[in-house]
């Protein structure tokens, strides 16, 4: 009975140590699945959707230095994979403290674009460790010029990303999904084009060329001798003619004086290109004030005249006014075409002055000046009955002729009169005397 009881009891304390054991050794894993002082060589391949190799990957790892000494976690220089998509990282912890080793470990591949992590544990991982690219494809691009013929052993970009074509003109490379950019350069320029990569897919890329012909005008059409630029290219004069340029939108600059232009070229849709400068500023005519009871009306027109004139600048043109040494600013609006400031009648026998002033589309600024004169808005007769108000003539002075000339017709028949006797009477002594 009491040997029963011995063994009951050893093999409760076995199963107790071996619980403990287990414990133990859980923890061990969980808390310390490497060591302090870790050596660890990491083998990173890079790969796309179909597990090809993706080369000119930019890879990174970011792993626990130590803690002790508060260098905390560290990230490696980049690495590019080579050809098999392959780079070789070690990393090397320097905690001497077993309970404050981390062991996690973050691998990042950045890849046109698009970045990949995987999180793996130092000294507890496969053999090589695999970084894919869910979404990139490949990308199997022929150049050609415009004639059919391959574009050869000529560096391209996609992307960021550059190539040489081969004696064929091909290339071959991994892109991720979407919108692919490429430039290829030919003759002066370069061709451009995107495209769709939705999948695997095969391109080829023609260049094409395009003929400009670009003038430089006045407003009035007039050609202008101007520095003209197209691309690297330099030219002087009022028209330029490119019969070939592999360029759909060229950049083009062109100077006159302290003025340039840079206009939107599209040589798909549009080869020949007018570029004008407005030299001439808007003209103001036309101007009259108008009277109401209670309100004078400033009346214009401005007219920007020329083919290729920019036509007045409504939001820049202002007229000024002053009335009794006071100036007020105000900006027209526009009826039927005319130009309108309205403002409150001034004090009776005032002088309005007033500057309106203009410009157009391109800065070419014009002033007119003007005056007129505020008269009674009434006058009455003896018998209370009011008249007309008075004409006025430009600046709203009288116009000539409308003086009362009753005073000079007196004053000329008496010196006729005057004149009349004195001849009359020197014949008349000229007489007495024979």
């Amino acid at each position: 009975m009491e040997r029963d009881n011995m063994w009951k009891k050893v093999g409760s304390f076995a199963l107790l140590a071996s619980f403990f054991l287990f414990g133990v050794l859980l923890l061990s894993s969980v808390s310390w699945a490497c060591e302090a002082g870790f050596v660890d060589t990491l083998n990173i391949k890079v790969i796309d959707h179909k597990y090809r190799p993706i080369e000119d990957a930019k890879v990174t790892v970011t792993y626990q230095k130590d803690r002790t000494t508060g260098k905390g976690y560290v990230t490696t220089n980049p690495q590019y994979t080579g050809a098999d998509g392959k780079v070789e990282e070690t990393i090397r912890n320097s905690e001497v403290f077993e309970d404050r080793v981390e062991c996690g470990v973050t691998i990042t591949a950045e890849y046109d674009g698009v970045v990949v992590e995987r999180e793996i544990e130092a000294q507890s991982h496969s053999a090589e460790l695999q970084l894919r690219f869910e979404e990139a494809y490949l990308l199997n691009l022929k150049v050609v010029d415009r004639y059919g013929s391959p574009i050869a052993g000529t560096q391209i970009r996609v992307n960021e990303m550059y190539r040489n074509t081969s004696s064929s003109g091909f290339v071959a490379i991994i892109v991720n999904k979407g919108d692919v950019d490429v430039a290829v350069p030919y003759l002066s320029g370069v061709i451009s084009e995107e495209i769709q990569v939705e999948e695997d897919t095969t391109y080829t890329l023609q260049a094409r060329v395009y003929p400009l012909n670009l003038q430089v005008v006045d407003d009035q059409g007039d050609p202008l001798v101007a520095d003209i630029i197209v691309e690297d290219e330099e030219y002087e004069g009022s028209e330029v003619e490119i019969e070939e340029i592999a360029l759909q939108s060229p950049y083009v600059k062109v100077v006159y004086g302290s003025l340039e232009k840079t206009p939107e070229i599209d040589l798909a849709s549009e080869t020949d290109y007018i570029v004008s400068f407005d030299l001439t500023p808007p003209e103001i005519t036309n101007v009259e004030v108008e009277r109401d009871e209670d309100e004078l009306r400033i009346r214009f027109f401005v007219y920007d005249h020329g083919a290729y004139a920019t036509g007045a600048d409504l939001d820049e043109t202002t007229v000024s006014y002053t009335v009794g040494g006071v100036t007020e600013y105000a900006v027209p609006y526009v009826e039927s075409g005319s130009y309108i400031v309205d403002m409150p009648v001034p004090d009776e026998n005032s002088l309005l002055r007033f500057t309106i002033t203009t410009y157009d589309m391109e800065g070419n600024m014009q002033t007119v000046n003007g005056q007129y004169l505020v008269t009674p808005g009434e006058e009455e007769e003896e018998d209370g009955e009011p008249i007309e108000e008075e004409e006025t003539g430009e600046g709203g002075q009288p116009p000539t002729g409308a003086e009362d000339n009753t005073l000079f017709i007196v004053i000329g028949a008496v010196v006729v009169l005057v004149l009349a006797y004195a001849v009359w009477s020197y014949i008349r002594g000229l007489t007495e005397e024979e």
